[in-house]
């Protein structure tokens, strides 16, 4: 048994050991290694509709499988794909529950664990903030809203701030609001109540640097239900998914930043808007904008770069991939993704958790955490 003098040496070790790690290079691998850590753990905590922490979602009305696939082929395992082997191999190391590729329309690779109900047992988490951000550009086609650079103050008069320096949508769908919200607020629209704080009481002291809140697209979606008179389960169902031929979701009506619950193949369509010009339901310039007015955040991390720096934030779409700058996506905790990329036309969708890093079988130790998808993404075959 060791002694207390020998327990004490192994502490002070430990301890200096992680003081000089921290002040070595490798401080800020450790710190978006355990970041990548805390978005695991916090996902299993959500992923379910039935989470403790989760109001129930409501229904948004769609299609069957049947009538929703159209012409598309419902694949399962294309072993004549040639990285079918290899991505088999990775939905099994990778926590992964539904994984798409789409090439140039077609579904070249498809697969499902058995729980998770083609996607829709899943919580798509921030992932729902890109359909809050294009439903704010069906808004302003149907000459609801002006354009995002609109003060929220025009949407929200509760919301009282200086006319020469107003808060825009804009600077909620890009994070750089100022806002300081409180964290009793996400817990409460997160159980399907209203803001705790009165929105005359919301203040934005902050600077205009980028920084990531919830409470900028719950405001977002309080403007939508406002301008509409509906809930967003209605609205999500009316402007998107009865338009696309989509299949039966539903949404935590209270938040606007989280939680829908979606098949990948909906997802899936969601992302095909982004290359596909014809049949919009939103304008293809909203698209572009979505992408393009972006920010690079001096220190952000993102869960499919898995670093904190360039990465680029659009209108919840994301960027940053150094050897692959074509490519953007929609990201949630627990690696929920939509990767696109226009130049090879594909699209794909990946719902599930992610590994600890203490499995040891699992991909958390490979160089990149989503490596075979990024091989896919710049294939042109």
């Amino acid at each position: 048994m060791l002694s207390k003098r020998k327990w004490l040496k192994i502490i002070i070790g430990v301890g200096l050991t992680v003081i000089l790690l921290m002040a070595s290079p490798l401080k800020t691998v450790l710190q978006d290694g355990a970041l990548l850590e805390a978005n695991a753990h916090l996902n299993d905590l959500m992923t379910s509709s039935g989470s403790f922490l989760l109001s129930a979602p409501v229904p948004i009305a769609g299609v069957t499988y049947e009538e929703a696939k159209g012409e598309k082929e419902r694949a399962s395992f294309n072993k004549t794909f040639a990285a079918s082997d290899s991505l088999d191999a990775w939905f099994a190391r990778s926590q992964t529950q539904a994984l798409i590729v789409q090439k140039e329309g077609r579904i070249i690779y498809q697969r499902y664990s058995s729980d998770a109900d083609d996607g829709r047992a899943i919580n798509a988490m921030s992932m729902t903030k890109a359909i809050v951000a294009i439903l704010i550009g069906v808004a302003i086609d149907e000459g609801l809203i002006n354009s995002q650079q609109d003060s929220i103050s025009l949407y929200l008069p509760q919301i009282t701030q200086p006319p020469e320096d107003p808060i825009t949508l804009r600077d909620l769908l890009r994070h750089t609001s100022g806002i300081e919200s409180a964290s009793k607020d996400v817990t409460a629209t997160l159980k399907g109540k209203p803001l705790t704080t009165p929105l005359s009481e919301i203040s934005f002291n902050g600077d205009r640097l980028f920084r990531y809140d919830n409470i900028n697209y719950h405001l977002l979606s309080l403007v939508l239900k406002k301008l509409y008179k509906q809930p967003l389960n209605q609205l999500i169902e009316d402007k998107l998914w009865e338009p696309l031929k989509l299949e039966e979701a539903s949404v935590i009506n209270t938040a606007g930043y989280c939680c829908m619950f979606a098949t990948a193949r909906s997802w899936l369509e969601i992302g095909s808007l982004f290359l596909n010009p014809k049949n919009q339901i939103v304008s293809v310039s909203w698209l572009d904008k979505m992408v393009e007015d972006s920010v690079i955040p001096e220190g952000f991390f993102v869960q499919a770069t898995g670093r904190s720096v360039g990465n680029a934030y659009g209108y919840h779409i994301y960027g940053g991939l150094p050897s692959s700058p074509e490519v953007f996506w929609i990201e949630g905790m627990g690696l929920q993704l939509v990767m696109i990329n226009p130049q090879t036309q594909t699209v794909i969708v990946r719902l599930g958790g992610i590994p600890s890093a203490l499995n040891v079988f699992s991909n958390r130790h490979d160089d990149s955490i989503i490596a075979p998808l990024l091989n896919i993404l710049m294939t042109d075959t």
